[in-house]
């Protein structure tokens, strides 16, 4: 049995009891267990109901037996049908709050039920499969009339264009949305590679858009999208880490999380991703679906579900695979556009984001583990503010392996009780206007991500990377009323759901003894 396959069986039992399998009840097949469980949300995250794409690979690769098969398609069933209650009027479904007209989960839910569908092929009638595509209509037509405008996300826009590539595979349409959205990727990939993440490139992220991508590819065979995904494989390839990892602190979203599926299923047509699924293959490294929190579990259990369907047909490819990752060679590498400088030596290999204040990932190439992950320098002032250099700033650069940035705020606002009624109070007035939703959206993002709310003070910060060792060298001007100011090692600045992970690489991680900070 592959490996993929293998965490896709031992999560069965975990998907099939997302869902309220009692069929008298008025939740019957909803897959949010706080919702319609233990009854502590007033309402329920559509995410859930795309665990169907999973549960319809499983059958698909035999791990259900003749026995079990109707009561998994029941389940399938009552959880595609139960999409029919929780969306909108105006086809749109939410995640975090009521009214949410959340773009990327509406995507999600449709590429999703698309994908079961299709899985599920000789395995349900006309009747049903008819069904289930009228369902699915109203969200194709949300995502259709409507954009995610509060930033640049480019594995959401990939979700959307999948799931109207798939659309108009399985009806014979020919909505031009698929299009449309590449498009807008396209213009915000660089000529480096890497997928917009918000205010810059996510290794972690990206394996994520490419397992959407990757999925509209296998429905198109579109030269320009293999063609952006070539581009990809090459600045991706290069964040392998010896230990298996990808992603941290140096993306623009902090991810370490490992998609596999887009990469995998790939393989026999882009050698650099039979390369990373050569050296990415799950090894006890990863977070797996098993570990992860609920809010991410869908997208990353499909995500092995995939990659277990199409291993069997790639292996091969990754087995004899030439291509080695950035981390087998001594060399370097600058992606001036991200902001990003790579360098590999035989003592060591790190990975710095001069664009988001220093960031640094090394690993020891000898023992291969993590020696040092170090998010810049943090401070508290006197009154209890905190603030950190680690803000995206697209005017540094990396002259002489040195940067001059300044110190931001970190906000650190969490929801009250008060927050929460004046959420909902708004989900029931102006969240009914898509643009006004979309406005708030953009405060949330620039409150908690994006904004730049500087605190006086200054820091120049001098990278020497030698053979044995690296120096970082300090002159630091301190804001007023600072009361302390150091390294914290692995910290973030902004918010972000999907990291801050415990791997383990973090198992007996020792004191670092490759870098060394030094205040001038």
């Amino acid at each position: 049995m592959n490996i993929y396959k293998h965490i896709l069986q031992q999560n069965i039992s975990k998907l099939l009891n997302l869902y309220d399998t009692d069929t008298l009840s008025k939740t019957y097949g909803y897959g949010d267990r706080e919702y319609w469980g233990w009854k502590t949300k007033d309402f329920a995250n559509a995410t859930f109901q795309g665990g169907v794409h999973a549960l319809a690979i499983a059958i698909k690769l035999g791990l259900f037996d003749k026995r079990q098969i109707p009561t998994v398609l029941h389940i399938i069933d009552a959880a595609i049908k139960a999409v029919e209650r929780i969306r909108d009027k105006n086809g749109s479904v939410s995640e975090a709050y009521p009214g949410e007209n959340s773009f990327c989960v509406t995507a999600l839910v449709a590429f999703d039920i698309l994908s079961a569908t299709r899985h599920l092929e000789n395995s349900i009638d006309t009747a049903t499969k008819q069904h289930y595509l009228d369902i699915v209509e109203p969200l194709i037509t949300f995502i259709g009339k409507n954009d995610e405008v509060h930033a640049v996300i480019s594995n959401h826009l990939a979700t959307g264009a999948a799931a109207v590539a798939l659309w108009n595979r399985l009806t014979g349409d020919s909505n031009p949305r698929d299009n449309e959205l590449l498009d807008v990727i396209y213009k915000h990939q660089s000529h480096e590679g890497w997928y917009r993440e918000y205010e810059g490139a996510d290794p972690g992220y990206q394996t994520l858009c490419t397992y959407y991508l990757s999925c509209a590819y296998e429905i198109t065979k579109d030269r320009r999208l293999l063609a952006s995904l070539k581009r990809s494989a090459e600045f991706l390839s290069c964040f392998v880490h010896p230990d298996g990892t990808i992603g941290g602190l140096y993306g623009s979203r902090n991810t370490e999380v490992f998609y596999p599926a887009g990469i995998v299923a790939l393989s026999n047509v882009i050698e650099k991703f039979a390369m990373m699924a050569k050296y990415l293959q799950p090894k006890g490294q990863h977070l797996l679906p098993q570990d992860i929190d609920m809010g991410n579990y869908i997208p990353l259990i499909n995500a092995y579900a995939v990659a277990a369907l199409h291993y069997d047909n790639v292996k091969e490819a990754i087995r004899t695979v030439r291509a080695v990752p950035f981390y087998l060679q001594n060399n370097e590498t600058m992606f001036r556009e991200a902001g990003i400088y790579l360098v590999s030596n035989d003592t060591y290999v790190a990975i710095v984001n001069y664009k988001k204040g220093g960031t640094l990932k090394v690993f020891d190439k000898q023992t291969q583990h993590l020696d040092s992950e170090d998010g810049g320098v943090f401070g508290i002032l006197k009154d209890g503010t905190k603030f950190s250099t680690q803000q995206y700033d697209d005017t540094v650069d990396f002259e002489d392996k040195t940067i001059r940035t300044t110190f931001y705020k970190i906000n650190e606002s969490m929801p009250t009780p008060m927050h929460f009624l004046l959420l909902r109070i708004m989900s029931m007035t102006i969240f009914r206007s898509i643009f006004l939703g979309n406005m708030f959206k953009k405060h949330i993002v620039r409150m908690l991500m994006t904004g730049k709310n500087k605190i006086g003070g200054s820091i120049t910060r001098k990278f020497q990377f030698l053979a044995d060792k690296i120096i970082v060298s300090e002159e630091i001007d301190a804001p007023k009323h600072c009361k302390t100011l150091r390294h914290y090692g692995k910290t973030k600045a902004i918010h972000m759901a999907s990291s801050g992970y415990f791997l383990p690489q973090h198992y007996g991680h020792r004191e670092t003894t490759l870098v060394e900070f030094k205040q001038c």
